[in-house]
């Protein structure tokens, strides 16, 4: 019985420490009633061996890493250490009441002894002492025993405790061993993590049976550094229709793992951004914000566009163009000038009073004319 409370105990002592299996009846799981899995007591590089009892034939073997989270790790740890310490002042108890009970064992195996060797007239008193040595023993058995039994309770109390916290296996999870052996790929993190280590025992009648044990170990992945926060060169910016500006992101720390942004506007319209380069689009105001990947840190930049204005180019465009539309002007009044002038090349007749008066007179000359160099004539051939 003692042998057999040490050996708990020194289980107990272990609980605590880093890379060392926690035994803890998960859940409401029983766990390997039979005793017939055995866990590795240490997991090196990720890759342990589980051992099957040997009265177990053609068995099928599964197993799954569950992880559990810091926090609950640390308050499953930190129930692990108070049990231990109530644990070691039990531990201190008993091997006090072990060693009385040793004493008194051998009173008791002597009086025994001096009792069945006794006289006749010594037998009595021998007696006597020999029921003593008996009770004294009984009564520090049975206080050792009782001593036990709260040691019991103690790492029962402490198992309900973590069971309460340690996570159950996935039944979708579960990989099917073939060698016995278990893996966890160390390369997926960094830093130190901490597992449920799940084993299901399917028997060859079809049995199943269940075993777990707590693990934490080390990742092979290189050291994730965590984004603290994030800068803009500007928090305010002020650019005209059609402009680009390129806002500077700085993410610390400068060695920060994953540095990725995203970039937003919450007016498009105004302004859209593409990897931090601003491209203005209309007149307004726009709000663009980076965001970490890594932490979800923001930072804003108010963004005010203006209107264009007319460049040089396009005012000596724009006078070129009222230039020509009042040179065009002209020429249509010309031209318009030139339809009101009809004139008797074309046909028709004078269209105005001055024109007409003209017309007259010189007709009434060339009737002059033609009128006297008649008269000459008839005066010549003197009809008379």
């Amino acid at each position: 019985m003692i042998k057999k409370v040490k050996i708990i105990l020194v289980l107990l002592i272990l609980i605590g420490i880093i890379s060392i299996p926690l035994k803890v009846t998960a859940h409401s799981v029983e766990l390997d009633p039979k005793n017939l899995i055995t866990l590795p007591f240490i997991i090196f590089n990720g890759k342990g061996t589980i051992t099957i009892s040997s009265s177990e034939k053609n068995y099928t073997l599964y197993y799954q890493a569950v992880e559990i989270p810091d926090s609950t790790y640390s308050q499953i740890k930190q129930i692990s250490e108070d049990g231990e310490e109530e644990a070691k002042k039990i531990e201190t108890e008993l091997d006090a009441l072990d060693a009385e009970c040793d004493n008194l064992k051998e009173i008791l195996n002597e009086k025994y002894e001096a009792y069945t060797n006794a006289s006749e007239d010594q037998k009595e008193q021998a007696r006597t002492e020999y029921e003593t040595a008996k009770t004294n023993y009984n009564e520090k058995a049975k206080q050792y025993n009782n001593k036990a039994n709260e040691y019991k309770e103690k790492v029962n109390e402490v198992n309900v405790k973590i069971n309460e916290l340690t996570p159950t296996y996935v039944e979708s999870n579960w990989i099917k061993t073939d060698n016995n052996s278990i893996f966890v790929d160390l390369s997926k993190f960094s830093g130190q993590k901490t597992f449920a280590m799940w084993v299901k025992l399917v028997s060859s009648d079809g049995t199943t049976c269940y075993d777990e044990t707590i693990y934490t170990m080390s990742g092979t992945k290189a050291n994730e550094i965590k984004v603290e926060s994030i800068n803009l060169d500007k928090t305010t910016l002020s650019i005209k229709e059609g402009s680009n500006y390129t806002l500077i992101a700085t993410i610390t720390p400068n060695d920060a793992t994953n540095k990725s942004i995203d970039w937003s506007s919450d007016n498009e319209n105004v302004a859209k951004v593409e990897n931090g380069k601003i491209t203005a689009i209309s007149e307004g105001i726009a709000t663009i914000t980076a965001k970490t990947k890594d932490g979800g840190f923001t930072a804003t930049c108010k963004v005010t566009v203006t209107k264009k204005e007319a460049t040089q180019n396009q005012s000596s465009t724009d006078t070129n163009k009222q230039t020509e539309t009042n040179e065009q002007a002209d020429t249509d009044k010309e031209d318009k000038e030139k339809v009101n002038d009809t004139t008797i090349s074309k046909g028709t007749l004078p269209q105005t009073g001055t024109n007409v008066h003209y017309i007259i007179v010189s007709m009434m000359i060339i009737l002059s004319v033609i009128g006297f160099i008649c008269y000459k004539k008839v005066k010549f051939y003197n009809f008379k």
